[in-house]
């Protein structure tokens, strides 16, 4: 597919987007979901993002109660064995990029998808508009990865279990579909706002996307003493310089265009 994403930027993009059981990215502020709260949380999220109708989506569970509901639900499934990542697994991350390679790389051994999404199953706020404008950070072809802010609420703001982000925002950069989003780079992440050298912070949204390339890369890096004290495996890709863009959102944003007007705006490529 190939869509003008920004003024003057294209990119042809084919994104598979993965909604995972038991990602590790869940907000550590709230209690894990129960079994069947957790079956009816992976099924909302995987008609959420098909929803926003920008690419190919499957869903890793790791119950057979999930497997059967989200099947009848008509979803392409896959099952994890979460032995495979557990505490011992020398690449373990809270934030799942081992986990989501293992999954793609069965799934798309030829690369056939060229964007890999990870979408957590337990995000109720989450929006079909939030994964377009998480294509909007990836249209420059320099990004690797992509990921999304919110803003922070005074009560998060002191929350260590929350992990938070500065940006650089780029205003040439317009989100054309979200009225009042924005594009920027991630400058850094912690869990403790005091240590930041600026009060411009902002909440990470736990879905991320990286192109394949440094995707495999930032699996075969080995997580630092800070992505275990921050909780997400972006620090990793950040401490070796690889550049990662956000977009910014909110939960009532207006949609100036629809899924379906934007998908009408294809160009062959």
């Amino acid at each position: 597919m190939h869509y003008e994403f920004e003024k003057n930027r294209s990119m042809i993009f084919n994104p598979l987007i993965i909604v995972a059981s038991e990602l590790g990215i869940r907000d550590l502020s709230t209690e894990p979901p129960k079994p069947k709260e957790q079956v009816k949380a992976i099924v909302t999220a995987f008609k959420k993002v098909g929803d926003a109708g920008i690419g190919s989506v499957i869903v890793d569970g790791v119950t057979d109660d999930q497997i059967s509901e989200l099947q009848a639900n008509g979803a392409y499934t896959m099952k994890t064995d979460m032995s495979e990542f557990g505490k011992d697994h020398n690449y373990r991350s809270k934030s799942g990029a081992e986990r989501i390679a293992a999954t793609v790389n069965k799934f798309d051994r030829y690369y056939t998808h060229d964007i890999v999404v990870a979408v957590p199953d337990d995000m109720p706020e989450l929006k079909p508009y939030y994964m377009q404008a998480l294509m909007y950070a990836l249209s420059d072809s320099d990004v690797g990865i992509a990921t999304m802010v919110s803003p922070l609420t005074k009560e998060e703001r002191s929350n260590t279990e929350i992990v938070k982000a500065q940006v650089d925002w780029n205003s040439d950069r317009i989100v054309y579909p979200l009225e009042g989003s924005k594009v920027g780079t991630l400058k850094d992440i912690r869990r403790d706002i005091n240590n930041f050298d600026t009060d411009d912070i902002y909440k990470l949204v736990p879905i991320h996307a990286w192109r394949r390339g440094p995707l495999d890369r930032l699996i075969q890096l080995p997580p630092s003493d800070r992505e275990f004290d921050e909780g997400t495996d972006l620090v990793r890709a950040l401490d070796a310089g690889m550049r990662i863009d956000v977009t910014f959102v909110t939960d009532n944003m207006k949609v100036l265009i629809s899924p379906e007007e934007l998908i009408g705006d294809e160009i062959e490529g």
